[in-house]
């Protein structure tokens, strides 16, 4: 499958390591299968203590709509996050954190059929503003190592235990490590349907130092990127 270079352009970031780009994601879609289709809904309801906190308008994957930090085709270390305000989910008490789930709209392991990755969650000590954020604010809360299958237009559910107090906010962090060696790749799941809140991206040897919003990058490179939504998802029971 064919990749597409939309080259490095991100206005107050330093100049890319070279060979290293923000590339964007597959381009074999054609015309009317923009997204992946949606998993069916499950015929069990939720249970009502339990809240499933979101910033998409859709959980869709959009097909050539993600990018990252890639060297030749091949992932380098990129990391992605959400930044969840319990009150925007009128969550007034303390939320046991049970599971977090993204998007893949691309993987395929290199020398395996599957790639490792981390999920990290931790308490965000301020109200993010401007396009980037203070990593030397958060507050480690869990981790977990996991492996990441093939696959095209996937969710992967990640079972993690946190507990958050409704005045703390909660930031999650999907972590890529360098796939250089193992000539692995990955595209986060993301769509264009719109966010309450922003997503961001970091990929160091591209120059993005600090975690700096999606939206930002894409509208500051030549040509300009896709607005890409992450689909990043936390549950728990409050």
């Amino acid at each position: 499958m064919q990749r597409f270079l939309l080259g490095l352009a991100i206005a107050g970031c330093a100049s890319a390591v070279p060979g290293n780009s923000i590339i964007g994601g597959i381009i074999d879609a054609g015309p009317g299968d923009s997204d992946f289709p949606l998993p069916d809904a499950s015929l069990i309801d939720a249970p009502p203590q339990q809240i499933t906190m979101t910033q998409t308008m859709s959980n869709a994957i959009t097909r050539n709509n993600s990018f990252g930090c890639f060297r030749g085709g091949v992932t380098r270390e990129n990391s992605y996050y959400r930044v969840f305000f319990p009150a925007d989910h009128a969550i007034a008490t303390p939320l046991h954190i049970t599971q977090v789930s993204f998007g893949v709209e691309f993987a395929s392991a290199g020398l395996d059929v599957v790639q490792p990755a981390a999920v990290r969650l931790g308490v965000y000590g301020g109200t993010p503003s401007g396009t980037t954020l203070d990593t030397t604010l958060v507050t480690p809360l869990a981790e977990e190592r996991i492996e990441i299958p093939d696959g095209e237009g996937t969710t992967v559910n990640v079972p993690i235990t946190a507990d958050l107090q409704p005045s703390q906010n909660l930031i999650v962090e999907i972590a890529i490590p360098d796939g250089l060696a193992d000539a692995n790749e990955f595209a986060i799941g993301t769509n264009s349907q719109g966010e309450r809140r922003p997503g961001y991206t970091r990929g160091p040897v591209c120059g993005v130092i600090s975690p700096t919003t999606m939206h930002s990058i894409a509208a500051s490179a030549s040509p300009p990127l896709p607005l890409a939504d992450l689909l990043i998802a936390v549950t728990g029971n409050r």
